[in-house]
């Protein structure tokens, strides 16, 4: 029997790392990529290490269940709900076993394909890309049965001088604007900026006053950070007003965001707590760099009234 160990690794790598892709996407956690690829290697070099002499009780099915939730484990462990997520992964697992099964009858040789397999010894394309349609199928499945349809993330978010990591969904019906130059407007729990605020500036928002008398009794105490108000519509709302606060900046996807808008929530935005912001901007666009010249005259004019 031969066994090419550099098709086992490349193999088992890439569907640990799609299975662990899906897991984070159907729950809605970020995707630490870089991790999944990790962790996928990790489940490529278990795969050889059963091959090799003196090893093959790691195929044992209680060896393979302990590799299965230390992979799973390793993905996961910087995650909320870990457990949920390790569930989720063996659940995935198992559907993929269920569809290969299910082939294996269809070609009326079960065993021949799944051993096949176990040695790398089928057509990459068809393992693949089958893997990858069932990742697809499940996504769009599951996914608008859970509380969001978008995509969790890290966000930094930096005001006057101090600067803190949070975790924000991506939103896409999130269209809240700057009305002076189009630009999206992050929308954070005002309980969540609280420590990026000045002393003076957190206790009057602790008070939680109405939009308006929040900015007044801000501006009376001599706020040096920049606040507004923004107006907005939401569903059971037919208008009403934001108290934002101007950003040094934000980053996202290795991208800083200078000078952004951060409206402030006074209620939860996640059910759960999974999430205290919203983002609805297209994050890998440049939609942010093309304020129009009107923005920039009215900062200056802003900048000659101060």
């Amino acid at each position: 029997m031969c066994i090419y160990i550099d098709r086992v690794f490349a193999l088992n790598l890439a569907v640990d790392y799609l299975l662990l892709l899906t897991a984070a996407r159907l729950a809605g956690t970020p995707l630490r990529r870089l991790r999944f690829l990790l962790c996928g290697a990790a489940g490529g070099l278990y795969a050889i290490a059963v091959f090799l002499p003196g090893l093959s009780w790691l195929a044992h099915p209680a060896g393979k269940a302990i590799a299965g939730a230390a992979l799973a484990w390793a993905a996961f462990c910087r995650d909320r709900h870990t457990l949920k997520l390790m569930g989720l992964f063996f659940l995935l697992s198992g559907a993929l076993a269920g569809v290969i099964l299910a082939l294996g009858f269809c070609i009326g040789a079960p065993e021949l394909l799944w051993k096949k397999i176990y040695r790398a010894e089928i057509d990459w394309k068809l393992l693949l890309g089958g893997t990858a349609t069932l990742s697809a199928v499940l996504h769009l499945l599951f996914r608008q049965g859970a509380r969001h349809g978008g995509e969790l993330m890290k966000i930094r978010v930096a005001i006057g001088g101090k600067e803190s990591s949070f975790t924000a969904l991506h939103d896409t019906g999130n269209t809240l604007r700057n009305p002076v130059d189009g630009r999206p407007v992050l929308v954070m729990e005002q309980a969540a900026v609280m420590d990026l605020l000045p002393a003076a500036d957190a206790a009057i928002l602790r008070e939680k006053p109405t939009p308006e008398i929040a900015m007044a009794r801000l501006y009376a105490a001599g706020s040096r950070l920049h606040f507004t108000l923004l107006p907005f519509r939401s569903v059971g709302t037919k208008s009403g007003l934001l108290l934002a606060v101007r950003s040094d900046y934000i980053a996202l996807h290795r991208r800083r965001i200078p000078r952004t808008l951060i409206a402030l929530s006074v209620g939860p935005l996640s059910d759960g707590g999974g999430y205290c912001a919203l983002w609805g901007g297209t994050e890998r666009g440049r939609e942010h760099e093309k304020a129009p010249a009107a923005a920039s005259d009215l900062a200056a004019s802003d900048r000659q009234a101060g």
